[in-house]
């Protein structure tokens, strides 16, 4: 009986010891921005920026910085894959011409 005891008690604790917190971390205007999500909309990386002491507002146009200079505009209501060193921008409404 004893074995079989120490058996479950294992098998009972790997699974939390296995479990890793997510921590993603991408930059917003250069600043280091840390999520605990793979995903986020374009409204939830703003906000995520401005509580970690970003200096943007939430209207501003949110930006994703591609390979080779390309960008692309993240609407608020856009879900995107977060990675760890992606890179985004976010540009008052009157400075995005």
């Amino acid at each position: 009986m004893g074995p079989n005891l120490g058996v479950m008690t294992i098998s009972t604790h790997e699974p939390q010891v296995d479990r890793k917190p997510v921590i993603v971390t991408v930059t917003v205007n250069n600043k280091p921005v840390t999520f605990t999500e793979h995903h986020a909309t374009g409204a939830e990386i703003k906000a995520t920026a401005i509580a970690q002491g970003v200096q943007i507002r939430q209207d501003f146009t949110l930006f994703l910085i591609k390979e080779h200079g390309n960008i692309k505009v993240i609407r608020d209501d856009e879900k995107v894959s977060l990675k760890d060193k992606d890179e985004f921008s976010a540009i008052a409404p009157d400075d995005a011409s």
